[in-house]
């Protein structure tokens, strides 16, 4: 067993590796046959110096790249390995042959074990495939795979330090422009949002919604709109203002998850914490939905106690609760709650039929487990309020989401008519006298009473 896991990891190295030289190679040959091709930087780039030692931590990733073949522990973690180098690969190669940039600074002349290191560079790599950078890329994905890997914590840090380091060579070897790092750690991300290192992959399936294609569109304009004001800022202000292509970039995967990868572009997990490469991503929209949240619950409740026991709220009051059902995408879990449940949803969309079932499965199970110690729960109003107030022990559960008005009024709407038995209006009627601007969809009568039908027939 040990030799075939040997000889299929030898193999894929083989085959991978063949795939990068043809690929990088082939590239680099079209961009040097144009007349001219751009090179982009920035005049303060003039002064960083020329490290010649630098080339070591440089030429390391390519030892790191291919040992990491050898150190998955499985077929499938070899799997998932393979296909995040090709996927960085296919990334790089369509940005060079679309968007060819050139390196055209004179490295000194340097001798020694370096300047060998410096020549068989220099043997395959011409200076053309820069933005987004390969190395830096590849030090992202080869980088998250080794962190996983280590255990203790100064292991962890010098792996961290040493490729910052590798990072950083691509300036000091005059390898790269400043301008391709950013690029290619937001390719680097992207790559570990699409096939991440743990559970599944980023799934594509396009949206059967109108609603979340106009949501598509007002992000898809953001980030056109926020696009072109890095490049008028550029001109006029300066380079700084090309930072708001970061903005641009984090408003054109929230239209992609409307369009067509959902809840899973915030990469939010189990525990309600979102992964490292969605956080860098979507930074500046992370931010922005924090401020609106802000905004909209200005002088006004947090939350509102519906039933003895059980609340609907915004995800911000989530860490003074016993039980939490979260259904904000855009929002990592608080701390304090000892029963946590995340369904990530979208925000403003109506939540789908088998988002509202899972959402009312997930909250009954949390409801018995808090409240009820596990007993079955009565199905009429008066029941249930009496046996709330007998046996909660001053537990509490909250439905929340960013506000506290929308996808958890949804879920909360088909619990109380799915799970306790009260009529649609009557359960709608009674989240509307205890919490002010609630926002369900008319369409979500049929929904539920499919639903509540599903469940009588069980």
């Amino acid at each position: 067993m040990k030799i075939k896991s040997f000889l299929s990891q030898l193999v894929a190295l083989v085959v991978v590796a063949a795939i990068f030289y043809a690929s990088y190679g082939a590239t680099n040959a079209l961009a040097s046959a144009r007349a001219n091709v751009p090179e982009i930087y920035f005049a303060w780039e003039r002064a960083v110096p020329f490290w010649a030692w630098s080339i070591v931590p440089y030429w390391s990733l390519n030892l790191l790249y291919a040992l990491g073949f050898f150190l998955c522990r499985d077929a499938g973690e070899l799997a998932r390995y393979v296909t995040q180098l090709l996927v960085a690969q296919m990334i790089a190669t369509l940005f060079f042959i679309a968007f060819p940039l050139q390196m055209s600074w004179e490295k000194p002349v340097v001798s020694g074990f370096s300047g060998f290191l410096f020549s068989s560079l220099a043997a395959f790599d011409l200076p053309f495939n820069q933005a987004p950078s390969l190395h830096i890329i590849l030090c992202v994905v080869v980088g998250a795979f080794y962190l996983r890997k280590a255990r203790a914590v100064w292991l962890k840090a010098a792996l961290v330090a040493w490729f910052a380091l590798i990072g950083l060579s691509v300036l000091t070897t005059y390898q790269h422009h400043f301008i391709d790092i950013p690029t290619g750690l937001a390719a680097g991300c992207l790559v570990l949002l699409i096939c991440p290192l743990d559970g599944a992959p980023l799934r594509f399936a396009m949206a059967r919604e109108f609603s979340r294609y106009k949501w598509a569109a007002l992000y898809l304009g953001l980030a056109f709109l926020t696009l072109f004001a890095a490049i008028l800022g550029a001109k006029i202000w300066g380079a700084w203002m090309l930072w708001l292509s970061w903005v641009s970039l984090s408003f054109a995967l929230v239209a992609c998850g409307y369009a067509f990868l959902g809840a899973g572009v915030f990469a939010k997990n189990g525990q309600g914490r979102h992964a490292a490469a969605a956080k860098a991503l979507l930074f500046p929209y992370l931010c922005v939905a924090r401020l609106n949240a802000l905004f909209w619950l200005r002088g006004r409740r947090l939350l509102d106690e519906i039933l003895p026991g059980l609340y609907l709220g915004s995800v911000k009051e989530a860490g003074k609760f016993d039980a939490v059902l979260d259904l904000a995408a855009e929002f990592e879990r608080p701390g304090g709650a000892q029963i946590y449940a995340s369904l990530a949803m979208l925000d403003m969309i109506t939540p789908s039929t088998d988002e509202l079932k899972r959402g009312a499965d997930e909250l009954e199970r949390l409801v018995k487990r808090a409240l009820c110690g596990g007993e079955n729960l009565p199905q009429r109003t008066a029941e249930l309020g009496s046996n709330f107030s007998a046996e909660a022990n001053d537990k509490k559960v909250l439905v929340c989401c960013a506000l506290g008005y929308g996808r958890s009024a949804s879920v909360l709407l088909a619990w109380l008519v799915i799970y306790a038995g009260l009529g649609f209006d009557e359960a709608l009627n009674l989240l509307k006298s205890r919490r002010e601007k609630i926002a369900v969809a008319s369409s979500l009568r049929d929904q539920i009473a499919r639903l509540a039908a599903e469940a009588r027939e069980i």
